[in-house]
C-alpha cells in the first residue's frame, strides 16, 4: 500500500505511523477518519491529509443521464491551507455526510458547506 499526500504543503509523515493510524481509523466508505489524518483509499493507494491542513469541506452531487439510466455521483470537496482544491469520489452520499459531521463536531476551524460567492 502506498501513501500519497493530498496536499503539497503536507509535512512528511513516517509510513509506519500512517499505516498504524490507517488500520485504527473509522471507515466511512472510501474514506477513513484517523486520529490526526483523513484518509481516502483508491485501489492500492491511500491518500491522506492532516485535519489541521483542511480549511473548507463540502459535499458535491453531480448527476446526469446515460441513455435511460440516471447517474448520480457524490464527491467530497476539500480546500487546503495552501490554496489547493481536491475532489474525492464516494460511492454513497451518506459516507460523505458522516465524514462532514465528524469534521464539524471535532474541528470547528474547518468551514463546512458550500457558499456561493455573491458578486455585486
Amino acid at each position: 500500500m502506498k501513501f500519497i499526500s493530498l496536499s503539497k504543503s503536507e509535512a512528511v509523515v513516517d509510513k509506519s505511523i500512517l499505516k498504524e493510524e490507517f488500520k485504527a481509523a473509522v471507515r466511512t466508505g472510501e474514506g477513513r477518519l484517523g486520529d490526526c489524518h483523513l484518509f481516502y483509499r483508491y485501489f492500492i493507494n491511500v491518500k491522506y491529509v492532516s485535519y489541521l491542513n483542511i480549511n473548507k469541506a463540502y459535499l458535491r452531487i453531480e448527476s446526469g443521464e446515460s441513455g435511460e439510466f440516471l447517474l448520480r455521483e457524490s464527491y467530497l470537496i476539500l480546500f487546503f491551507a495552501d490554496g489547493t482544491e481536491v475532489k474525492l469520489r464516494f460511492e454513497r452520499e451518506e459516507n460523505v455526510r458522516t465524514l462532514l459531521e465528524y469534521l464539524n463536531e471535532n474541528y470547528p476551524n474547518i468551514e463546512i458547506g458550500y457558499k456561493k460567492n455573491k458578486e455585486i
